[in-house]
């Protein structure tokens, strides 16, 4: 087992959490989060990254599904636009999304920008989600403001 934190964990569920903390079997898969509420201490063999820590995901089309827009309307647009010839994606896919959209929405923070493509993939584009293995870091993030930037990279660190 090993154990990672960073400046910010997304859960499985997109909950993003402050100095979070994941703890990942030799599989590569996630055993458990831990949410620090934001006071992360000093433990024996934790790894720390400044960035965004998430795991893999694959998400494969399933079915043809359409469901009426309501808030948010261009975002799920721009998504649906985005991922119409698709049938899979991948968390790099969904990275490079998410930083389509964040020129053409300053104002949205990573966090609902992630879950808003989520939702999009799974309610209205007919999309499952599949949890892979691996543990990747999302640097060049600003960290303060919770936005993607031109120098926002994925890497993969397990």
């Amino acid at each position: 087992m090993k154990k990672f934190a960073a400046n910010y964990v997304v859960s499985e569920d997109g909950v993003f959490l402050k100095n979070g903390v994941i703890i990942v079997g030799v599989d590569g898969f996630v055993v458990k989060y831990i949410d620090t509420k934001g006071d992360l201490q000093e433990t024996q063999q934790l790894t720390f990254y400044n960035g965004i820590l998430m795991t893999g995901c694959l998400y494969s089309k399933t079915t043809v599904v359409t469901t009426p827009f309501e808030e948010n309307q261009y975002v799920r647009m721009v998504v649906l636009n985005s991922v119409a010839a698709l049938t899979q994606l991948s968390i790099q896919d969904l990275i490079d999304l998410g930083k389509q959209i964040q020129v053409q929405f300053p104002e949205m923070k990573i966090d609902f920008i992630l879950k808003e493509i989520s939702q999009v993939l799974l309610i209205n584009g007919g999309f499952t989600k599949e949890n892979t293995s691996g543990i990747y870091l999302l640097t060049g993030a600003n960290l303060v403001k919770l936005r993607f930037t031109p120098n926002s990279r994925l890497k993969k660190i397990f």
